[in-house]
């Protein structure tokens, strides 16, 4: 039965062609076009921890850049699906900017879906009246804690706190359109019950939103994935797992809770259909690189892209070509690493991107499979 049901194999390098096979037919799927946008890096927030920091320089995009946004999106719309996420920055910022963009492919007859990953502060009245343009389907808004923790936090430039303002734009959200809201807590060693705290606030205020599934609470664990982490605040591997495990024990919130990793798949700093956007029209295989021109593989404006930094992105740390990932019994959940991450090692003999599965999936087994069987029991 184990080996029916594929749990136990009799070639493991049958197996490990499979994946592979599986993980590069995704690294080279076009049949989507998945781009991220930011019409400004500018931000209205002073956020002590971001990660952008001193990119956030470039203000909005210009009438040129807008039109070979538009016309980029347009050709490739005619083999492709198109899926926009507006990013920055604070893209609300530059919300004259996205909703030019928008009427540009709807007069093309362009079908296209959007989301946007906002802090939720500029959300007025009249920004949510004009969102039908946008064809969005849903909103990320990010929480640090309910009011106290939040406002210590996140706040705006000067320091004047944000809480009640985002949560009065949500009211707003909620009365004024049928979107889903996607509230994502950030959680570390400074506020480590944030989520349960957001959870019982929004579930307080927004009882209906919350049962007819139009709020969801997610929670962004944070690491020291930037090499940000200058206070020893973000959360380590370690915590990380004791936390998971605590809450599979105590049948706390399932966001809370470790879950069975599922395969590894390609991230944007490997495919070819996924690229980020930035004001002046450079293009760029990953979030953590928008606004950085170094780091640009191409430019909407000029139409030229860097075939040599692409298929560099591609293959550089290739799992499959290390003989030490190769044999890892979690690659297939690990995927060799963050490309990011693996950029910036040094020592490849000594690797500093290793997943936690690697140390902690093993012990965290026996957990998942208790929650398995008591879900199954509920």
């Amino acid at each position: 039965m184990l080996v029916r049901q594929g749990i136990m194999v009799t070639d493991n390098k049958a197996e490990l062609d499979k994946y592979r096979y599986i993980y590069y037919n995704r690294l080279f799927d076009n049949r989507t076009l998945a781009v991220t946008i930011a019409p400004t890096m500018m931000c209205n927030f002073g956020c002590p921890y971001c990660f952008e920091g001193s990119h956030k320089t470039m203000p909005k995009m210009t009438e040129e850049v807008i039109v070979a946004v538009g016309k980029y999106i347009i050709e490739q719309s005619k083999k492709k699906t198109i899926l926009i996420n507006w990013f920055g920055g604070e893209p609300l910022l530059a919300f004259d900017v996205i909703c030019e963009i928008c009427d540009k492919l709807n007069e093309a007859h362009v079908e296209f879906w959007s989301s946007m990953v906002t802090n939720g502060s500029l959300l007025d009245e009249e920004k949510i009246r004009n969102l039908h343009k946008l064809n969005i389907n849903h909103l990320q808004i990010t929480l640090d804690g309910t009011a106290e923790s939040h406002n210590s936090k996140r706040y705006y430039k000067g320091g004047r706190p944000s809480f009640d303002d985002i949560i009065s734009n949500i009211a707003n959200l909620l009365r004024m359109t049928s979107l889903k809201i996607v509230i994502q807590v950030g959680v570390d060693n400074n506020n480590p019950h944030a989520y349960e705290d957001v959870h019982a606030f929004i579930e307080q205020r927004f009882p209906e939103a919350m049962k007819e599934g139009r709020i969801v609470i997610g929670c962004n664990n944070i690491q020291n994935r930037t090499g940000f982490d200058c206070t020893g605040t973000c959360l380590t591997d370690e915590q990380l797992y004791q936390k998971e495990k605590k809450a599979i024990e105590e049948h706390s919130y399932p966001a809370l809770m470790g879950k069975l990793p599922s395969l590894s798949l390609p991230c944007m700093y490997r495919k070819t259909n996924q690229p980020a956007i930035d004001p002046e029209g450079n293009i760029y295989h990953c979030l953590e690189h928008l606004g950085v021109p170094s780091y640009s593989v191409g430019n909407v404006c000029s139409g030229k892209m860097s075939f040599a930094k692409i298929s560099g992105m591609a293959f550089m740390g290739d799992p499959f070509d290390d003989e030490e990932c190769r044999k890892c019994n979690v690659l297939p959940v690990c995927g060799g690493g963050c490309p990011q991450d693996i950029m910036q090692c040094k020592d490849r003999n000594n690797k500093t991107y290793c997943s936690s599965h690697k140390k902690y999936l093993s012990e965290m087994l026996p957990y998942l499979y208790r929650r398995f069987i008591e879900k199954g029991q509920e």
